[in-house]
């Protein structure tokens, strides 16, 4: 009795505290502070005393400790990357046609800046935007306009400080005022507009600083992240493998192994090499303690989450290791649709983004990705242009039989 009644009162000590925590945070938005401590402790361990089990989520407000962490996040960010940085950088005007005679450009493109290509920078670009949503470039305007280095910063570390207006505003200047690039927790520096190049990947509500990927993608990273974890403790912590029981017995029941028996079967075991079988002379029997792996479908799981972070990048899941293996023509196809569906709009609107913050689209000018050397889309190319040929020969057939055709109608058959 008098046990059970300390019990009761814990419970009730336990619930008054938690309450008058509660009612204070939640109205004051403080706490008392004398019983943090023990609030804390009972809360931590509190599976214990209710027997509940919470779902434990990886915290999203750190994308990149999570890409460091999880192999499936940083596969597909990278990868997404490696084939973004495949466009190679052309200067055209707006009637489509290349400009080779633009000299700071052309100059950028070849040195971005001391350590880095331009495929680097694109990458770096790239990888942010996969993180964070946001990617920043420092990018100073020098005299008569000339741009002559372009450095990707980490997003991590980047501040947008906000005008505070939103609407009737013609640039960005109205909305951002300036960015602050933090190289600790004390020590910062002030990068103005014109220097700074800011892209990011909309969420449909934000203008500035939208949601970032990895948000969404908080439960299948948790479970993966528990996965490898619970994959660690079945190869490192499994204890005892199975029991080896005696077999004997008689009228009165089973026998047990004698102290010598026990000896000199755990001496033979730890005398011998994995698979090595042990001999022994006693009526024994096994019983298991492990369970199959299989059973658990951590595997099949853990495919279901890469799935997922695979789709919100818009890849395809044949680009990516896999257990059954995958056709040649199914990871070419892959290839193909991730280029044509994702890599190259999205490398567009990098691009497009660039040339409207370096001044270009003021001259007249933009820059514009090409993948055309890309294996797998010179396939397309091929059969655009046999396709052309046909109409072509069409269109020359109609002319050879008399008919006259003017520049128009020759362009709508050719389809041109």
């Amino acid at each position: 009795m008098k046990f059970t009644s300390k019990i009761v009162k814990f419970v009730q000590i336990t619930i008054i505290l938690n309450m008058a925590n509660n009612f204070w945070t939640n109205v004051f938005g403080w706490t008392t502070g004398k019983n943090d401590n023990i609030i804390e402790a009972i809360m931590k361990n509190k599976n214990s005393y209710w027997g509940v089990k919470d779902p434990v989520w990886v915290d999203t407000n750190k994308p990149f400790e999570l890409y460091l962490e999880i192999p499936e996040l940083r596969t597909v960010i990278n990868k997404r990357a490696l084939m973004m940085a495949d466009g190679k950088p052309v200067l055209k005007n707006m009637d489509g046609e290349i400009v080779t005679d633009h000299k700071w450009i052309n100059d950028l493109i070849a040195t971005p800046n001391p350590t880095q290509s331009w495929s680097d920078v694109i990458y770096s670009l790239s990888v942010n935007d996969g993180l964070f949503n946001n990617s920043f470039a420092y990018c100073p305007k020098r005299s008569f306009d000339i741009r002559n280095i372009i450095v990707p910063l980490p997003s991590s570390k980047i501040k947008i400080v906000l005008s505070g207006k939103f609407l009737d505003q013609l640039d960005v200047g109205g909305l951002i005022d300036r960015y602050e690039f933090w190289y600790d927790t004390q020590k910062k520096e002030i990068i103005e507009l014109d220097d700074m190049l800011y892209f990011n990947t909309p969420d449909g509500i934000d203008l500035i600083n939208p949601a970032n990927r990895v948000h969404t993608l908080k439960f299948p990273l948790s479970n993966i992240k528990a996965q490898y974890h619970k994959r660690n403790i079945l190869l490192e912590n499994l204890s005892a493998i199975g029991i080896l029981s005696s077999r004997q017995s008689d009228m009165g029941g089973s026998l047990p192994m004698t102290p010598e028996e026990k000896r000199a079967i755990q001496k033979d075991w730890s005398k011998r090499n994995k698979d090595e079988i042990v001999i022994t002379e006693s009526d024994v029997d096994w019983t298991p303690m492990s369970y199959p792996t299989k059973d658990l479908q951590l595997f099949e799981e853990l495919t279901e989450d890469k799935m997922a972070l695979i789709d919100a990048y818009g890849m395809s899941y044949y680009l990516f290791s896999q257990s059954k293996g995958a056709t040649f023509s199914n990871v070419k196809e892959g290839m193909r649709m991730t280029y044509q569906d994702t890599i190259i709009p999205e490398t567009k609107q990098m691009y497009a983004t660039m040339s409207h913050q370096l001044g270009l689209t003021n001259e007249g000018l933009q820059l514009v990705p090409d993948f055309s050397h890309i294996a797998v889309l010179q396939d397309d190319e091929s059969l655009k242009a046999n396709a052309l040929n046909q109409r072509a020969n069409a269109v020359f057939k109609i002319l050879e039989s008399g008919v006259v055709l003017d520049e128009e109608e020759k362009r709508a058959l050719l389809h041109i």
